[in-house]
């Protein structure tokens, strides 16, 4: 109808209104950037600065530098053109502003206004990435789970109202670089409740378009800027069943939108133990089988296998064949415990396994993106060294992506010094130094986990010890465990002046109610045991060997000796691995009771873990006290009313949130305070 009234005006009319219609459009062309297609074209292989820029609060928590051009120089020169930027943005903004003496205080803007300083810092790396002529992909990554964790059933107006108002500042400050910046939406978009259903694709479709909306109405280049957008969970299969046919909508066209998935397939990607349920997967691809540990080879056709991997592909590249996706992440652990010839046969299936996904990225029209976190210690999934002598540490499966793309062979081989390592059966212990990442409270986890074992029928845990540390502030070294469901329990083993810096023997009872007794909430199902080692401006180190189960009638079981290859994980400030035991067998070592000295008041040691906050407190004498949690708007989400003692006391408080809080217990006119990260 409205062609036949146009039709009907007169000529000169007509010519006079269709020549500012054609300058606009010329205009809109003539400015323009590339298309998603286009872009695509270009981005070649990617890589994840994984553990960074993502971590709550400060970038280096987690152990990592901050990102500098020197890292990106050799990211580049690896091969690979696009650098995915987890980034949070929660954690730096105003939603949890707390003044030096950790009050909380009403900032000047809404919660929802991101720190200026932190936009220039995410700029920086943003800016070293661009310069390289690279393509940098900027996210917001779980972020606490604020949007992540609520892909509910209907839209949650105020996660909505933060999602259109980071996308309106984070689009305003890049709003002028060209088509080598891309944002995407979200990082792994999941749900709550009793698993994802239309609803719940429909709630975050929501939430992708009200960051659509918000960077294209920002001006400059983000008109056109290519936007990724994820699909639920990131899920392979998902993405098939919920976000092909229901791509969000786009004011500047389908052109410049492109999907996200993530491809782990757990039991050869991710899957640490085997379970009753079945086995991890150590060897995948022709060539690659085990004949001495065939319980652990992939089978034919089986999920996680070849097969399963071509059709994934096949299926997701018919889905989306108009539309270029990104694999945000893919990865497989190194499981370093093997030995011999089997590590071989695994690495090498590694390596078949990344060249596999380039291969079938490259045909179907994906810029498949290695999970890169730094760390080199078992279970990682590093390609590039990071934080010293950097260069190249897994050349096989680097040199397997770069065929795929067309490029030389780098001269270098990984595996065989990792198989000799292997079959070294000299006595080892495990090493780790522990140096702060900034002036707040920080943490170093030490933790080895495994398949639930009962151990209903041990009394106690040794463990010899050497530590040594210096902090500025409160400091604590915990011993912990998990078990039954994620629920944690912990004991104090001192402050760091407790510790003699020599070898000792330390026996922890499994009794809470002994000192020192360590309880479990399900002791015929433990998974986890670690050690924490918190301060603040933390600077320790810690030798460990010979963890032993004790049986009631005095016997005793070795649980962990390090002379297998077995290794704790290292997180946070720690930093450490395997190293060539010190125990002298001939000498006499200290054998001491834990945390024996209780003079010191406060907050001993802080744990958090699944929605629980473990702390043990050191009361300076009987009598009441309480422990309180405050979150970021000020308000009171937990207590805990105690009947304290002189000495150590613990406490359990219970958040249903996550991101940064104030625990603080007050007993008498003693108050003590420490921010936390709920998660």
């Amino acid at each position: 109808m409205e062609r036949q009234k146009t039709k009907d005006l007169p000529m000169n009319f007509k010519r006079i209104f269709s020549i500012p219609c054609c300058i606009g459009l010329l205009f809109s062309s003539a400015n323009a950037l590339p298309t998603a297609k286009e872009v695509f074209a270009k981005m070649g292989m990617g890589y994840n600065i994984g553990n960074t820029l993502e971590v709550p609060m400060n970038p280096s928590a987690w152990g990592n530098d901050f990102p500098t051009q020197e890292l990106i120089d050799s990211v580049k020169s690896a091969g690979f053109n696009t650098v995915r930027i987890p980034c949070a943005w929660y954690s730096h903004s105003n939603a949890i502003a707390v003044d030096s003496n950790w009050t909380l205080y009403t900032p000047d803007g809404d919660e929802n206004t991101i720190n200026a300083a932190w936009l220039d810092s995410v700029k920086t790396v943003v800016d070293y990435v661009v310069k390289r002529d690279m393509y940098a992909i900027l996210n917001i990554h779980w972020d606490n789970g604020w949007l992540e964790d609520h892909i509910g059933t209907s839209v949650d107006e105020k996660i909505n109202a933060r999602q259109k108002s980071y996308w309106e500042q984070i689009a305003a400050k890049f709003k002028d670089y060209d088509e080598h910046l891309l944002f995407a939406s979200t990082n792994e978009p999941g749900e709550s409740g009793d698993g994802l259903k239309q609803d719940n694709a429909n709630t975050l479709k929501a939430y992708h378009e009200t960051m659509i909306k918000a960077v294209r109405s920002s001006g400059g280049n983000n008109a056109t800027r290519t936007i990724i957008v994820q699909a639920p969970d990131t899920d392979e299969n998902k993405a098939h069943n919920y976000l092909k046919g229901n791509f969000p909508a786009d004011p500047a066209g389908t052109d410049y939108m492109m999907g996200e998935f993530h491809f782990y397939p757990y039991t050869f990607a991710l899957m640490e133990q085997d379970a009753d349920w079945g086995n991890t997967i150590r060897y995948w691809g022709e060539g690659n089988y085990s004949t001495t540990d065939a319980a652990h080879n992939v089978k034919k056709g089986a999920y996680a296998s070849p097969e399963y991997v071509d059709s994934v592909f096949a299926m997701l590249g018919e889905d989306f064949k108009d539309i270029p996706m990104v694999i945000g992440e893919f990865g497989v652990i190194k499981r370093l415990e093997l030995k011999g010839e089997d590590l071989r046969l695994h690495l090498r299936s590694r390596a078949d396994y990344y060249g596999r996904i380039a291969e079938l990225s490259k045909k179907y029209g994906f810029v498949p993106c290695i999970w890169d976190t730094g760390d080199e210690g078992n279970g990682n999934m590093t390609i590039i060294r990071r934080n010293k002598n950097r260069g190249i540490l897994d050349y096989e499966s680097l040199n397997a992506m770069r065929a795929a793309y067309g490029l030389p062979k780098f001269e270098g081989n990984s595996i065989d010094a990792l198989v000799e390592k292997s079959l070294d059966n000299s006595d080892r212990e495990m090493k780790v130094i522990y140096k702060a990442q900034s002036d707040t409270a920080e943490t170093g986890t030490l933790s080895y986990g495994f398949a639930a074992q009962d151990w209903s029928q041990y009394t106690a845990m040794s463990l010899d010890i050497k530590f040594k540390g210096s902090s500025s502030s409160w400091s604590g070294v915990t011993l912990f465990n998990m078990s039954a469901d994620w629920k944690w329990k912990q004991v104090s083993l001192g402050d760091f002046d407790d510790f003699t810096g020599e070898w000792q023997n330390i026996k922890i009872a499994f009794d809470g109610s002994s000192e020192p007794g360590m309880d479990f909430e399900d002791i015929s199902k433990v998974v986890t045991i670690g050690i924490n080692v918190q301060g603040v401006d933390v600077d320790a180190s810690l030798e460990l060997d010979n963890i032993i189960l004790w049986k009631k009638d005095g016997t005793k079981v070795t649980f962990l000796d390090f002379n297998d290859n077995k290794e704790m994980k290292c997180e946070g400030i720690a930093v450490g691995g395997l190293a060539p035991s010190t125990i002298n067998d001939g000498e006499t070592r200290i054998t001491t009771p834990a945390n024996t000295d209780f003079t010191r008041v406060g907050l001993r040691s802080i744990d958090i873990q699944q929605g629980l906050i473990n702390a043990i407190f050191i009361g300076n004498e009987p009598g009441s006290a309480k422990a309180f949690l405050i979150n970021g708007l000020g308000q009171m989400i937990a207590t805990q009313n105690i009947n304290a003692k002189a000495g150590s006391n613990s406490i359990q408080l219970k958040a249903e949130t996550r991101g940064p809080a104030i625990l603080m217990i007050k007993q008498g006119s003693q108050v003590y305070s420490q921010k936390v990260i709920l998660k």
